[in-house]
């Protein structure tokens, strides 16, 4: 008589599902961690062969001293807050325009789209050449309609401002159609009702919109915060941290430390306090607006 197979439980049939993703994980995610964590407490030398010197927590304290540290730390602030602003307001916009039904809605749709598939590195030169002084495009413009100045947008003063705008160009289209499908999903017999109650576009936005859509916006601030914190090459293209230090994030200076100054160990401990400040943003973020969503 054959032998009956045993079912597993619920529990140990999730155990087997998860199990490559787990082993995935601890792979590509824990070790490199953990080696990351090991490299930071170390100081590396090259001279005469590679040399490691345990330092402890020497690294994380210089980080604190430096100025640069300092400096960057607020160029990564002021440009993640102002391309947050912009992203979700554009990103809302589309949402808002593409939500209306017309006659060309669906090339529209597929135009939107066009500025998210374009690649960092290359939105980093096309808003390079649009951007910059006397070959700009915005100069080419300036001239055209009789302003015989050259626009520079990447000067010292406003280049973060600029490189804020492309940021958001690039990632507002996937706002919007993320918002666009919360959007959809709301029952139209609301609309139908907030009309009855003689309700102005904006009384249905703020009444009827908005309270469906407030958790895939929460879900979005926290995504653009992460990605435009730890953007790296659309800046490097675009400006290479300049004129001067004026837009040299946190990303950048982690790689100027690591590869171009070759203090491997102190760009290890430069990388932890970028970890730190995502980590302690998105759990501010949650606290004080995700767990009324959840």
């Amino acid at each position: 008589m054959p032998r009956r197979m045993k079912e597993l439980t619920n529990l140990q049939f999730a155990v087997v599902l998860t199990l490559p993703i787990i082993v995935f994980l601890l792979t590509l995610v824990v070790y490199p961690l953990g080696y990351l964590i090991w490299l930071s407490t170390q100081e590396v030398t090259f001279f005469r062969g590679l040399k490691f010197s345990i330092v402890g927590f020497g690294n994380y304290a210089k980080v604190l001293s430096m100025p640069a540290f300092w400096h960057s730390l607020g160029v990564s602030m002021r440009f993640t807050a102002e391309s947050l602003v912009l992203t979700m307001a554009i990103g809302l916009a589309i949402a808002l325009i593409l939500n209306q039904t017309y006659y060309f809605s669906g090339l529209v749709r597929s135009l939107t789209i066009l500025p998210w598939a374009v690649s960092r590195y290359a939105t980093g030169i096309l808003f390079k050449y649009f951007f910059r002084g006397k070959s700009g495009l915005m100069t080419f413009l300036a001239y055209a309609v009789g302003i015989e100045k050259s626009v520079d947008m990447l000067n010292k003063d406003i280049v973060v401002e600029a490189l804020a705008i492309g940021n958001s160009w690039n990632l507002a289209p996937l706002v919007g159609f993320f918002i666009l499908a919360s959007m959809q999903s709301i029952p139209t017999r609301l609309y139908d009702l907030a009309k009855i109650d003689n309700m102005d576009v904006f009384k249905q936005f703020w009444h009827v919109t908005l309270p469906h859509i407030r958790y895939t916006l929460f879900v979005f601030v926290n995504i653009i915060i992460v990605l435009s914190l730890k953007t790296f090459d659309y800046i490097y293209v675009q400006t290479g941290g300049g004129p001067g230090t004026s837009s040299a994030t946190l990303t950048y200076q982690i790689y100027k430390e690591s590869f171009l100054n070759m203090n491997i160990g102190y760009g290890a401990a430069l990388s932890f306090y970028l970890l730190i400040v995502i980590i302690v943003t998105t759990l501010f973020l949650y606290f004080i607006w995700g767990r009324k969503e959840t």
